[in-house]
């Protein structure tokens, strides 16, 4: 199967999101699993369980629609094109509305704020002219395109009650309803098709109260689909008045589509076409391992919507899978950030996913399947990921149940399993690499619950009662200290360790066992869901009543008290302990010790390096989130990129901070020139952490200066009277803390 290579070509806002350096959102959704397709005069459409994307038949463009550029809300669930509006119209799960233009996007929110529904679901959209038919789970929605507005509700249950519409087609006279109680009919240009009585209950059909998923009318013939069970459906045509059985079919049907010659049937594997007189014309497609859903042709093309492997154009006996840039799948179950490089994994404990690691480098996704790493073949469920800290480049897999990948300059170089190393055969449940570039494992269900891997490869298995024979152990760090933690379970207790610098026997390691208790020893919290050291040597806990930090972790094991501090912060004149009525489920530490803590309900927030201020809060209602459910977060220290991973996919948001370098070498201005036509910020990279960085013109006069955050330093283009700076060549002047190290590099400016 070939590959379109992926084009998009943006605004300049929405480009604002994948261009790099630029502060702002991204995407990162599979936009594999499609279901439907519609085609305008010169595009496809394409519907995913991730959102949907076009794909140009003029010039190959590919489009992502996603609430980091274009919706207003996640989980789409319908789409249509009206020709005569020029308009593409989207249908979500909650009910809610888009309807998008070449220019804009207008949102129509009313049945989503409605609380008369409780499921408010669009199953599918009809339409006609400037109206459109909205299938929902309560009844029937009329949009008046023009106005942009809903100009009717059909309740066409019993006596006006709510009824499940699946579908809506219409002729130039009729209008028919499938719904999950059969099939109803109403006069297309009846005066009051809000009132129940003006719609009949179609019952000369077999089995009238049947649910029926889909209609299709070629010319004045009506075509009827229903799924018999779960696995097998029915075709039956309506014409001249008359019912009869048109196709039955011991497989399931996805869908039916109006075809030049008559009508197509889409199977899993099997796309058929008929004409009008049941007539089997040919196979379209007939590809065993496929998953099709959908299928639409324009001008001599043919475009499947496939459930696996997204919009594909049929070519002889071949595709071209056509999909947006992005990971394989939207379960990612880890994420983990070295360098200026983010991988992500999807698997968990006996999910069964392939083997499959997914890499974002230089805003491009690349993918590793068993097609690219042989040793994948029958592997699954990757479940964690970790870095080396002695070098960036190498890269730790661990799955559940086939043991641990490593890759090297993105080549796997090895691979252990219970046949070549002293990892036991359940699963790996976390990892991390201390400073020497020794691995640490909790292998679970093992009789020796920790396992080291050293930088040269050899193997050493350690044992504590604590977290031998365990399979919840949830997370492993490895402090600047030497000391590490493990947070076992989902408890309140927290077990460290230190083997006192010799791993061949470990009898003389120092333990502890303990609670997170503050200075008063009164519990904290009963629940902890994640441990991160932070760039000062402090241990941040999240925990159900926010976070606790052990500002001293090294005096762990020393005799007398060891407790844990919460951070107090202070909002809108209320005085309170940092997130005290929040599940913090992930804390990760950005360029400048700020710390990002994703919760289960209200989404991310970033406080300051002590957690005394909060710095900025994204939710699913002010940002493009998905879901306020935060379950890992990972800081790309080179980027300063931030991925959420949430329960309903990844995002990201592109900061101002990124992690200092060492030196000046690799320093940057972006974008360079500044053209006339610009307004977003300009980014100085590659900074040292803390550089003073002023701004001149060439004749030396200061219009700008300040401190980078991390490794990064924003400017908006203004002086310090706010006014956009002129036209010419600028000075920018860099130096670290002490000014033992500066360089200056030169920025054009257009205004």
């Amino acid at each position: 199967m070939k590959q379109v290579a992926i084009v998009v070509l943006l605004t300049f806002y929405l480009m604002s999101s994948y261009a790099q350096n630029f502060v702002g959102w991204n995407e990162h959704l599979p936009y594999r699993k499609a279901t439907q397709l519609l085609a305008s005069s010169d595009r496809i459409y394409c519907l995913t369980e991730s959102g949907v994307f076009y794909y140009s038949l003029n010039d190959n463009e590919i489009r992502p629609f996603s609430k980091t550029n274009t919706l207003s809300d996640s989980d789409v669930s319908a789409i249509s094109w009206s020709a005569d509006q020029n308009l593409l119209i989207v249908g979500y799960r909650n009910g809610n509305i888009d309807l998008i233009s070449e220019n804009s996007v207008f949102n129509i929110s009313d049945i989503k704020n409605f609380a008369g529904f409780g499921n408010k679901e669009v199953n599918s959209i009809h339409s006609r002219g400037d109206i459109a038919y909205l299938s929902t789970s309560f009844g029937i929605v009329v949009l008046n395109l023009e106005k942009q507005e809903i100009a009717d509700t059909y309740l066409i249950g019993a006596n006006g009650s709510q009824l499940q519409v699946n579908e809506i087609i219409t002729s130039d006279s009729e209008i028919w309803a499938a719904t999950e109680n059969g099939i109803y009919q109403a006069d297309l240009n009846s005066s009051n098709l809000a009132d129940f009585n003006n719609w009949q209950f179609v019952s000369e059909i077999p089995n009238s109260t049947r649910a029926c998923v889909d209609l299709e009318l070629i010319g004045t013939d009506l075509f009827v689909m229903r799924n018999v069970t779960s696995t097998a459906s029915e075709i039956y045509k309506l014409s001249n008045q008359n019912w009869s059985e048109f196709l039955t079919e011991s497989n399931l049907i996805h869908s039916i589509k109006s075809s030049n010659s008559g009508l197509y049937v889409v199977l899993n594997e099997l796309i058929k076409e008929y004409n009008a007189s049941g007539n089997k014309l040919s196979d379209i497609a007939n590809f065993p391992s496929y998953s099709f859903r959908d299928v639409v042709s324009i001008s001599n093309r043919i475009f499947i919507a496939d459930f696996e492997k997204s919009l594909l154009e049929l070519e002889g006996n071949d595709f071209t899978q056509i999909k947006p840039d992005g990971p394989l799948r939207s379960e990612i179950s880890a994420v983990y950030s070295a360098g200026d490089q983010t991988w992500a994994a999807a698997g968990i404990a006996n999910a069964d996913l392939p083997a499959e690691l997914y890499l974002l480098s230089d805003s491009e996704w690349k993918n590793f399947t068993a097609d690219e790493v042989p040793e994948f073949v029958g592997k699954t469920d990757i479940n964690n990921i970790s870095g080396n800290k002695r070098n960036e480049a190498r890269i730790y897999a661990g799955t559940w149940g086939d043991g641990l990948f490593e890759f090297q300059n993105q080549e796997l170089i090895n691979s252990f399993n219970s046949t070549n190393s002293p990892l036991n055969n359940v699963g790996i449940n976390s990892m991390d690499s201390d400073e020497n570039g020794t691995l640490w494992i909790l292998d679970a269900s093992s009789s020796q619950g920790v396992k080291a891997l050293s930088y040269d490869h050899e193997w050493v298995s350690l044992s504590y009662n604590s977290l031998d024979n365990r399979s919840d152990s949830r997370k492993i760090i490895a402090l600047q200290n030497g000391d590490k933690w493990v947070l076992r379970g989902l408890g309140s207790t927290l077990f460290a360790f230190n083997e006192n610098g010799t791993l061949s026997n470990n009898d003389d390691d120092v333990t502890s066992t303990f609670s997170v208790r503050d200075e008063n020893n009164s519990s904290i919290s009963s629940q902890i869901y994640d441990i991160t050291e932070d760039q000062d040597g402090s241990v941040w806990v999240g925990t159900s009543s926010g976070v606790a930090i052990y500002g001293d972790p090294g005096t762990i094991f020393r005799d007398g008290s060891f407790f844990a501090y919460r951070p107090i912060i202070t909002i809108d004149g209320s005085t309170q302990f940092l997130l005290s009525t929040e599940k913090v489920q992930s804390i990760a530490v950005n360029g400048a010790n700020q710390k990002w803590l994703g919760t289960e309900n209200s989404g991310a927030f970033l406080v300051s390096e002590n957690g005394d201020e909060q710095l900025a809060q994204f939710n699913s209602l002010n940002s493009p989130l998905p879901s306020n459910n935060i379950q890992k977060i990972s800081v790309n220290p080179g980027t300063g990129e931030v991925f959420f991973l949430t329960d309903k996919g990844m995002v990201s948001y592109r900061g101002k901070v990124t992690e200092g370098t060492e030196n000046y070498n690799d320093l940057y201005v972006y974008p360079n020139p500044v053209r006339e036509t610009y307004r977003g910020d300009i980014t100085v990279s590659g900074l040292m952490s803390n550089s003073t960085v002023k701004i001149t013109n060439v004749s030396g006069n200061l219009v700008w200066e300040g401190k980078s955050e991390g490794g990064q330093f924003i400017w908006d283009g203004r002086n310090f009277k706010g006014s956009r700076v002129h036209t010419g060549v600028y000075l920018i002047f860099c130096s670290n803390s002490d000014g033992s190290k500066s360089k200056v590099i030169k920025l054009l400016f257009i205004n």
